[in-house]
């Protein structure tokens, strides 16, 4: 037989197996799409009370805890997200769903999602569009639009009668409090905390995020004082995990466990219960207007939550020279004082600001522990502190009136630098925190007295 009937024949077959009855009758594309959409529309109303669900944006990220009910054309969204005073508690916004990467969900105004998609200037990773995967019993599974790898999974699981009784808004907006007594100027430092394990006579010091709802645990040690904190030492935890306020707790994704003092300690959950504005100020001269959490963590006992600056981030700063430019030092609001302060009332040609700690200069008259600023025609004006160490990360200074001045001063210049470094140092207490710079060693020094802000470079 011809190889070319062979193909006529073969040609045939195809053709009328393509043009038989046995085909589905498929219906057209568009009513499949429409289909598909109206029955996740009606999965999404089905619900009396709504859908409950624990978001959960990055992996390093905590938890925000929300309640969703749809209509047809509107979803009202309650959550925890206590920004802007409390306006994401509840709102109602329309939503559509469309079909492009499969059936995807589109929240389309302003809300709880699109406020956390918006943090970091939208590099945090969360999401106001989902694609829909499945439908798991009862529940609705979606995952993240733009997650290439290792996407975000949501739960849509049926809401009930109990579930709105699970906000904790009221600790959400308390634990905001401890972020104002941080450093803020350039990029914001994540608020330090001491927790103390009151029936263990022990501290645990760690960060609390309270945006991204996730804390790094950095060291703790036995004291509940801080300067007995200071005296004994502890050792160091390097955990992290994510956190949920939920029921009065807070919880923490990846529970912290510790052996310290001959003790087992593990921290999963703390029972925040009273919270008061009258814990001791981090700055001494100051009245004690600080905030405090007390409650209980279930196998741990009682708990103090107070504020802190201590923190292993800064414990590399050491004996060195350090300068920066002098645009670098900033007031509580972070204003440059060499721009509209007491530097540029001053020494409105100063150049530079430089911090000797602990370090002999070619010339023996400077102090080996002085600070102060290199002026515009290259000389440098210090006024010595007392020798002082870094302790974990905190430095005292404790200006003396020694003075030196590479070249001649000019008449009112001693009581210039005076007025600037008593007011840059006002209260005699900074903690250092050291600022991740490609290629570059730098530290930032923060008074908590007046909330002044030096950054230094090694």
């Amino acid at each position: 037989m011809s190889r070319y009937l062979v193909i006529y024949i073969f040609l045939v077959l195809v053709f009328f197996g393509c043009t038989g009855d046995d085909s589905p009758n498929l219906p057209p594309f568009e009513e499949r799409v429409s289909t598909a959409i109206n029955t996740l529309r009606s999965d999404l109303t089905a619900p009396v009370l709504g859908w409950r669900l624990e978001y959960k944006p990055t992996p390093e990220s905590g938890v925000y805890f929300m309640l969703l009910a749809f209509t047809d054309k509107d979803v009202t969204i309650q959550s925890d997200v206590v920004a802007n005073d409390g306006f994401f508690f509840e709102q109602t916004i329309p939503y559509r769903i469309d079909n492009a990467l499969g059936l995807e969900l589109i929240l389309e105004t302003f809300g709880a999602f699109h406020y956390l998609f918006d943090l970091d200037q939208a590099t945090f990773g969360a999401e106001f569009e989902f694609i829909f995967k499945e439908k798991d019993g009862d529940n609705l599974i979606f995952e993240s639009k733009t997650d290439l790898s290792n996407p975000t999974i949501l739960t849509f699981e049926p809401a009930s009668s109990d579930d709105e009784n699970s906000f904790s808004r009221e600790i959400a907006a308390n634990l905001d409090a401890f972020s104002t007594v941080s450093p803020q100027a350039l990029v914001a430092v994540a608020p330090q905390q001491q927790i103390i394990l009151e029936d263990r006579n022990i501290s645990v010091f760690w960060s609390l995020d309270t945006q991204k709802r996730n804390i790094t645990s950095q060291f703790a040690a036995e004291g509940t004082d801080i300067e007995d904190v200071l005296m004994n030492g502890g050792i160091l935890l390097n955990h992290s995990s994510g956190y949920a306020l939920l029921d009065g707790f807070m919880v923490l994704q990846e529970p912290l466990f510790f052996s310290l003092a001959g003790q087992n300690i593990t921290i999963e959950r703390i029972a925040l219960e009273d919270f008061d504005m009258n814990a001791p100020n981090l700055c001494p001269t100051e009245p004690a207007n600080g905030p405090r959490y007390q409650g209980r963590s279930p196998g741990a006992g009682d708990v103090t939550m107070l504020s802190s600056l201590l923190s292993t981030d800064g414990q590399g700063f050491q004996p060195n020279v350090y300068t920066v430019n002098v645009q670098f030092v900033f007031d509580g609001d972070g204003s440059s004082l060499s721009q509209d302060g007491i530097i540029a009332e001053h020494f409105p040609d100063a150049s530079g600001f430089i911090f000797l700690y602990g370090v002999q200069l070619t010339n023996p008259d400077i102090p080996i522990y002085s600070v102060g600023l290199i002026l515009g025609n290259g000389d440098i004006y210090v006024r010595e502190f007392e020798q002082t160490v870094t302790e974990i990360n905190r430095v005292k200074i404790n200006l003396t009136n020694n003075f030196y001045h590479s070249g001649i001063p000019k008449p009112g210049d001693q009581q210039g630098l005076i007025e600037v470094t008593d007011e840059i140092f006002a209260g005699g207490i900074t903690y250092a925190f050291d600022l991740p710079v490609t290629g570059l060693t730098v530290y930032r020094l923060f008074n908590p007295c007046n909330r002044y802000e030096v950054f230094l470079v090694q």
